[in-house]
């Protein structure tokens, strides 16, 4: 449903994108994770016909982005990370002229922006202008309207960046509702537990460039070591394999030795199973050797 062979893009003299290749089937969530910078954006950009590639090909719903633009463009909606409902309308009225415009009846528009507003919880606010909503209600009145249009592929741009929790979770049962309903969802995010808990494909990239790809499960199982252990105030005698910040992190089978070491020389441990988030940070954070 969504395939990249060698993708790149070029601003200049910079490279934003270089041979990217991914492909995912129909009917699943794929989220691209990587650093500010890393070429998500663009990604998106492409392949929802907006840019062209400066080389290799990319296809959704079977149409490739640059020959097909068009026959692209009527099976997909997507949600732009700059993206805002035009302000003097109300949510009502823009999920339902958004159907309009995109050929549906009027009864049928009707029904879908009845259906959506009730799934993002904007029922209470439908006859409000969108000016005078919150910039998370404004994000989920944006998803709205590509949750009620039924299309074959979405794209959402870093979604949830900037709700608070209820209104995340809004966002993830609209996702998962979308996925059920067999349409496949390519998301970019900064939240790695929203790409853990969402996903079946993930795409890391950092610097432009696919660092690796595959179910969050089976990146997980590539962190070594069973176990996490950080530890705030490191002793000067235990190099972590990775320093964030002030966290040093340890990466082990068997937590219980060096868990209480690092409590005896004075340092806060907290000891917890590998994540996705481990696993982002192990391949594009700073490493050390131990």
């Amino acid at each position: 449903m969504i395939a990249a062979e060698g993708l790149g893009k070029r601003f200049g003299q910079i490279w934003a994108l270089q041979d990217v290749t991914f492909a995912t089937d129909a009917g699943r969530v794929v989220s691209i994770l990587g650093p500010n910078g890393a070429g998500k954006t663009t990604l998106v950009r492409i392949l929802i016909t907006e840019l062209l590639p400066t080389r290799g090909r990319a296809y959704v719903a079977g149409h490739d982005v640059v020959k097909e633009a068009e026959k692209i463009r009527r099976k997909i909606a997507a949600v732009p990370q700059e993206g805002s409902p035009i302000g003097f309308l109300t949510p009502y009225e823009f999920v339902y002229a958004y159907l309009l415009l995109r050929g549906y009846s009027r009864r049928e528009a009707r029904r879908r922006t009845e259906g959506a507003l009730a799934e993002l919880q904007l029922s209470d606010v439908r006859g409000r202008e969108i000016q005078t909503l919150s910039g998370g209600t404004k994000r989920r009145v944006l998803l709205a309207a590509v949750l009620a249009a039924d299309v074959d592929v979405v794209f959402l741009d870093e979604p949830t960046t900037g709700l608070d929790v209820l209104s995340r979770r809004i966002v993830w049962n609209a996702v998962s509702s979308m996925r059920r309903g067999g349409v496949t969802v390519l998301l970019t995010t900064h939240y790695v537990e929203e790409a853990q808990t969402l996903s079946d494909y993930v795409v890391l990239m950092n610097r432009g460039r696919v660092v690796d790809a595959g179910p969050p499960g089976a990146l997980v199982e590539k962190v070594p070591g069973k176990y996490v252990v950080e530890a705030y105030g490191i002793p000067a005698d235990r190099k972590p394999h990775m320093t964030i910040g002030d966290r040093g992190i340890y990466f082990v089978d068997d937590p219980g030795e060096i868990a209480n070491d690092l409590v005896k020389a004075g340092a806060r441990v907290n000891i917890r199973q590998r994540s996705l988030e481990d696993y982002v940070l192990y391949r594009v954070g700073a490493v050390s050797e131990p």
